[in-house]
């Protein structure tokens, strides 16, 4: 179909590598659907949107904001991420009458109003997507000028003194580490839903597993740590995690989220046993073998043996 990509993008401001990722954007279920390609829709891309939006608001009231204590930080987030504002926003970059691609009876303005609009819904979706196509920095420097500068620009305070530093570290450790598992886990897992990785995620974040992530420190990781802020809490691992995404961002801002997301994944994860809890979950709903090697596993036909043979192997693994 003829979408006008480059009007659309000029709408948005952001010029895509990969106009298919802004397409799968902006097809709404309904409509993926009706063209019979419901693999295709933009619910995986919202699911990674709303954990990256939730970061980059985090961090620039973390950097813009330390005067304020972190309930009134958490209002601010919560205000910047309201419903009703992401709607707006998004008729205002003049989406709404055309995008996202619906199938549904009911007219545009009607769904407008309505909580947890597809309007809302595509808007983080859209996040999601440039994120993927331009990468962190980018994705913040778009959502900075189109969502925050619009209401908090004009009223920010030039004091620098932080009123609780080791609550505010945890309150952007939370987003750093939210955001990490969900590009982790959507670039892991192709196909899957977004309910399925919410359920995995669970495993993941309890404290428990984060005291487990501290224990694989090194000796180099705690000398970053120490370099970064010596104060800080050796029991919190959100906090530790900022700390070296910190020392990241010294190097190259470009790439740091990259690189947090690369340590964490390489020092802290066991991926055959996130293989296997994925694998549980999905043969539990009665999803085919041979669809889970070949679309999740990425096995196809030429290298199914091969795909066959890992999945028993994590499977015959998950008995012992």
């Amino acid at each position: 179909m003829d979408w006008q990509s480059a009007s659309l993008q000029d709408r948005i401001g952001i010029h895509f590598r990969n106009k298919d990722l802004l397409f799968e954007s902006l097809i709404h279920p309904s409509y993926a659907q009706n063209i019979n390609q419901s693999e295709n829709d933009n619910e995986r891309l919202e699911y990674l949107g709303e954990k990256i939006l939730g970061l980059i608001i985090t961090k620039y009231l973390y950097n813009n904001c330390p005067y304020l204590a972190v309930s009134k930080l958490i209002t601010l987030r919560n205000k910047l991420e309201e419903g009703e504002r992401l709607t707006n926003l998004w008729f205002r970059l003049g989406l709404g009458e055309s995008f996202p691609l619906l199938s549904v009876k009911d007219e545009r303005h009607r769904l407008r109003v309505k909580r947890n609009n597809p309007f809302e819904k595509a808007f983080k979706a859209l996040v999601g997507a440039i994120y993927l196509d331009r990468g962190f920095l980018q994705s913040s420097k778009w959502v900075e000028k189109q969502l925050i500068a619009p209401l908090l620009a004009h009223h920010l305070k030039t004091i620098k003194d932080r009123v609780d530093p080791e609550r505010q570290l945890q309150f952007f450790g939370d987003a750093l580490f939210k955001a990490i598992i969900a590009d982790y886990l959507y670039r892991l897992f192709p196909y899957v839903n977004p309910t399925k990785l919410n359920k995995i995620t669970k495993g993941m974040v309890v404290k428990e597993q984060q005291k487990k992530y501290i224990d694989r420190f090194t000796p180099e990781d705690w000398k970053i740590i120490d370099t970064e802020n010596e104060k800080i809490s050796k029991k919190s691992f959100t906090s530790l995690l900022v700390a070296i995404y910190f020392y990241f961002d010294k190097q190259n801002s470009k790439i740091s989220f990259r690189e947090i997301g690369s340590w964490w994944a390489n020092k802290c994860i066991s991926e055959d046993k996130i293989w296997r809890e994925l694998i549980t979950l999905l043969t539990k709903d009665c999803i085919p073998q041979k669809w889970i090697i070949r679309k999740i596993m990425g096995y196809e036909s030429k290298d199914y043996d091969k795909g066959r043979e890992r999945f028993h192997k994590l499977m015959e693994s998950s008995k012992h």
